[in-house]
């Protein structure tokens, strides 16, 4: 269901004026990048040539902060909301300027792994974990022109490690820490003739606590809105982990063969609060299981003396989410009972695409996909008198894409884009963008500009579920973004700040409206349709200094968000409209770096059955030290939430206390 509410502001003024860090590409001199970006254009381009609005991240800043680093390294983004309810492995989600989290596109190397038996398709980014990664890239703004379906408020492009050529590189880490929390991880990669190879895993296991109630300041009742809310269990295990490979088989100096997996697997004990038997509210019968992956294997290769650059591969992903829950379940009578339910999704694709070089006229990029995608449900027991109806559905989407890119006089960067996405016995829609990017190399000043619009389909759970409509039009919105780019004191500064805006019609939510039928009603009590529009709009800011070369630096964010339903004047649930970071890295010697982090959140609106609820703000302060021992060994500390703040990203559900997590690294 997609509901938009308004949130009270907070001032976060001080942001503003501090150094902030932006991209990451120069986070940090052991982290660097290449200034390249994929997500932007689909092809490799320097950064600096985009006119798109783009974060780089290093996967060696992901491993800083160990199980959890996807989503704590996306907290310090700006324009990116992370929602998390409660400890490792519970469900997050990640919204992009204030959108719905389904209306933000999440790939890995390039495949979609948005749950497509989910009610949305959002991905659970509590499932993933941090392995061999070597960058993220988020890419903001409306970008359906090249990206297709989902890619409304942006792109998380998610890119893991290719070996390399040399000797073989492999680390093992290993780190313990509160609430029980163990972790491992293992990782080599290297080069051997014409293979190159980079394979990774991780496993971690929690104590972890009872999420719902925990740290929360309040009487609590359970589903009958009465009782009390019995004690919480010491602690409600978490167990995940993956794995991943990438393999490269190069054929000749214009051609390879890519081929790619990840695995990741998390499995949970969880709360019921809805259950009207206390027993069962904290019962170890609540258990999640989650298994999601993706694969792809590709072909490069280069005709015309290189002037044509080509790809053409095959791909898929899968979730299987397996759900037991005391008193989940209802029979014709309401009398409800424990059941396990169990989700499928799936998407298999075949895609191809093609660079053309102009030469002084551009270039052109080009592509075609076919994509389908499967969902089902089942439910055990099953009284089998129609109180379960389960959903086994699939649709096939063919898109074609085109992209020119003209450059200019060595300063102008234009780029042009369009894509039509064709559902077999659905919807079709097109969708295009536009972009510039000015350079003055002499001032360090890059000035960009975007527009576009974008789409989602719904989803096979919208559309034919028992809840569903075939008919649902896709959700739509247009939008714009202007920015400037400036580096300072020959490149020991950088700043950056956008102005965005955008405008959302015919979202797809779900109410007692005249076009649900009598067994929609009688069933759940609604349907979904089609309503309304909302606006986003918003000011981001990032910069990043060095203070004391070798020895100090500063990074930060900050974003200005308002996101409102247009017909209530109301904003979204779970988005604050005041978000920033700030850190320090201090490096007082060669092997050793301390970096403190204030993570500062404002008020945010959340729902509360039958209304909503402002969740307070908060501060959050962290510190992340490192030693480096010797060539092989490097030790290092994680301390989380050191003032021990009390705070909520989703209603009832208490974040981690005082924490603590020392570990050691191996690199031979």
């Amino acid at each position: 269901m997609v509901t938009f509410r308004q949130p009270s502001g907070c001032a976060l003024v001080a942001l503003i004026a501090a150094v902030a860090q932006p991209s990451f590409v120069h986070a940090q001199n052991s982290t660097a990048l290449p200034e390249i970006t994929v997500t932007a254009e689909r092809v490799e381009q320097p950064v600096n040539a985009t006119g798109s609005d783009v974060t780089v991240i290093p996967g060696a800043r992901l491993s800083q902060w160990g199980p959890q680093g996807i989503t704590e390294v996306l907290r310090e983004v700006e324009g990116v909301t992370v929602n998390q309810s409660g400890g490792p492995g519970t469900a997050t989600d990640v919204r992009l300027r204030g959108a719905a989290p389904g209306q933000a596109l999440i790939l890995i190397d390039g495949v979609p792994v948005g749950n497509a038996a989910g009610t949305d398709g959002t991905l659970d980014f509590g499932n993933l974990s941090a392995i061999d990664i070597e960058r993220i890239e988020i890419l903001r703004g409306p970008q359906s022109a090249l990206y297709g379906s989902d890619a409304m408020s942006g792109v998380v492009n998610i890119i893991t490690k290719k070996g390399k050529d040399g000797a073989p590189v492999r680390s093992a880490t290993v780190e313990a820490g509160s609430y029980g929390t163990v972790t491992a991880r293992a990782s080599v990669s290297g080069a051997t003739g014409p293979w190159s190879y980079s394979l990774g895993a991780t496993g971690t296991h929690s104590d972890s606590f009872a999420a719902y109630g925990y740290r929360v300041n309040r009487p609590l009742t359970i589903g009958d809105g009465v009782t009390p809310l019995p004690p919480a269990p010491d602690s409600q295990p978490v167990n995940k982990g993956g794995v991943n490979g990438r393999f490269v088989y190069t054929l000749s100096q214009t051609a390879n063969i890519d081929f790619g997996f990840n695995g990741f697997a998390n499995g949970l004990q969880y709360s019921n609060p809805f259950a009207f038997d206390p027993a069962n509210v904290f019962s170890s019968y609540n258990l999640s299981r989650v298994w999601l992956g993706d694969a792809f294997l590709r072909a490069n290769f280069a005709a015309f003396d290189g002037a044509l650059k080509n790809r053409v591969g095959v791909f898929s992903s899968a979730t299987v989410n397996s759900v037991n829950e005391a008193e989940g379940c209802f029979d014709a009578y309401f009398t409800p009972f424990n059941c396990n339910t169990t989700y499928h999704g799936s998407r298999f694709g075949a895609e191809y695409q093609g660079e053309l070089a102009l030469n002084r006229w551009g270039s052109l990029i080009f592509g075609a996909r076919t994509m389908a995608e499967y969902a089902s449900n089942s439910q055990s027991p099953d009284p089998a008198d129609g109180s379960f109806t389960g959903v086994d559905a699939q649709q096939t989407t063919n898109s074609l894409y085109a992209e020119y890119r003209l450059p200019l006089m060595s300063r102008l960067d234009f780029t042009f884009g369009g894509r039509v996405d064709s559902i077999v016995d659905g919807q079709t829609f097109a969708t295009g963008r536009a972009t510039v990017a000015y350079h003055i190399d002499e001032t360090g000043t890059k000035l960009r500009g975007a527009f576009g619009n974008a789409a989602k389909a719904a989803t096979l759970y919208q559309r034919y579920s028992l809840y569903g409509d075939p008919n649902l039009l896709p959700e739509k919105n247009v939008g714009g973004e202007i920015g400037v780019d400036q580096s300072l004191f020959g490149g020991r500064a950088t700043l950056s700040a956008t102005v965005f805006s955008a405008y959302y019609q015919d979202l797809i939510a779900f109410a007692n409206v005249p076009s649900c039928t009598p067994a929609q009603l009688a069933s759940g009590g609604g349907c979904y349709y089609n309503v309304g529009s909302a606006r986003t709009t918003g000011v981001e800011f990032s910069a990043e200094a060095t203070l004391l070369p070798g020895v100090l630096r500063a990074k930060g964010s900050y974003t200005y968000l308002d996101s409102r339903n247009l017909q209530t004047n109301t904003q979204l649930l779970r988005v604050p409209q005041n978000a920033g970071a700030l850190s320090l890295v201090w490096s007082p010697t060669a092997n050793v770096e301390i970096e403190p982090r204030l993570i500062l959140v404002g008020p945010a609106l959340d729902y509360a059955y039958p209304a909503s609820v402002t969740l307070p703000g908060y501060a959050r302060i962290d510190v992340i030290g490192s030693y480096k021992v010797n060539d092989t060994f490097t030790a290092y500390v994680r301390l989380v939430n050191l003032t021990n703040a009390n705070y909520e990203e989703v209603y009832n559900y208490g974040q981690p206390g005082r924490s603590a997590y020392v570990g050691v690294t191996a690199r031979f």
